[in-house]
């Protein structure tokens, strides 16, 4: 009997992320014991390494064997980490991934320089990948900073609009994703067409996983997202169920400005979960999603297209 194309392809996944593990592991280690430990902490804690996944099977359009794949998913990776390490010392986050988080454990200055040792990290790795992989990881994360600051600059706007939205997590977030699937696509030699059809795939896919989320944040439990629900509304960040009812798209739109304002995040929540805001971001979701699966039409039937199919459908319906 043959084997199922879907899990030999599944497993050829897994044992090619157990390399990532590794080259994220010698790109973090320092002889400094403190940057040792503090580089190592949200490595240690895991995670679903979605990015690096999105890069190997962006490969399978190309060349799936070519050595270069591992390191720059390790790279986007390493760059995602960073991220992390930065946001939780603006978010004044106390836990990430189950585990206190880096500014919790030791501090602010030390969360900061670790995500900058780890951006370094990720560009060395690119460096020996070449200049146009510098050249768009560097615009990448000069991609993220603009969302997260066009984030900071629109928290607790009430006249904020959900185009403006729309556009901060295309940077804070598509951004990085789309970029997993280019250089996947790019490094293993796939043809022009399908790299342009991967770098689409993967800015819908990243669209729809923040838009996700943002359900999650209202909607969901703290088991599903990973944090108390309301966060966003207590950080003043307002996603497209607040937005669309601010906008008068969902009632009760004076009843939510008047709660956002008196920082009342419970009667936030009761009205957002109530008034079917959640149900315009999750059509959403549904449209990002479909537009990830047009993305890839051009790509030929096979283990690698019926993988991206799934995992379009997965975001949208994923818990944890």
């Amino acid at each position: 009997m043959n084997a199922d194309p879907v899990s030999t392809l599944d497993l050829d996944l897994r044992a090619e992320l157990e390399h990532v593990e590794g080259a994220l592991r010698a790109a973090a280690s320092s002889d400094e014991v403190l940057v040792q430990e503090a580089a190592g902490h949200l490595l240690a804690a895991g995670g679903k390494r979605f990015r690096p996944m999105l890069v190997l099977l962006a490969g399978r359009l190309g060349n799936p064997a070519d050595p270069r794949l591992i390191p720059c998913a390790a790279a986007i990776e390493l760059t995602h980490l960073a991220t992390l390490y930065h946001d939780d010392v603006i978010d004044e986050a106390a836990v990430r991934r189950g585990a206190p988080s880096a500014n919790a454990r030791y501090d602010n200055t030390v969360a900061i320089l670790t995500g900058d040792f780890l951006f370094a990290r990720a560009s060395g790795l690119a460096a020996d990948l070449g200049t146009y992989v510098s050249r768009v990881l560097a615009d990448t994360i000069a991609a993220l900073c603009e969302g997260q600051i066009m984030e900071f600059a629109g928290a607790r706007s009430l006249d904020a609009t959900a185009g403006r939205y729309l556009e901060v997590i295309r940077r804070k977030t598509a951004a990085l994703i789309a970029t997993s699937c280019h250089l996947g696509a790019w490094l293993a030699g796939a043809p022009p067409e399908l790299v342009s059809a991967a770098t689409e795939y993967g800015e819908a896919i990243g669209m729809a996983f923040q838009l996700f989320d943002d359900v999650l944040d209202i909607a969901g439990q703290e088991e599903e997202s990973g944090k108390v629900p309301g966060t966003d509304l207590r950080e003043g960040v307002y996603t497209l169920p607040a937005l669309a009812t601010l906008a008068g798209e969902a009632p009760g739109g004076p009843d939510l400005r008047r709660a956002l304002e008196a920082g009342d995040v419970a009667a936030a929540l009761g009205l957002l979960r109530s008034n079917g805001a959640l149900e315009i971001a999750r059509r959403a979701v549904a449209q990002w999603q479909g537009r990830a699966v047009r993305a890839i039409e051009p790509v030929p039937a096979g283990a690698a297209r019926d993988a991206l199919e799934r995992l379009a459908a997965f975001v949208g319906s994923r818990t944890g």
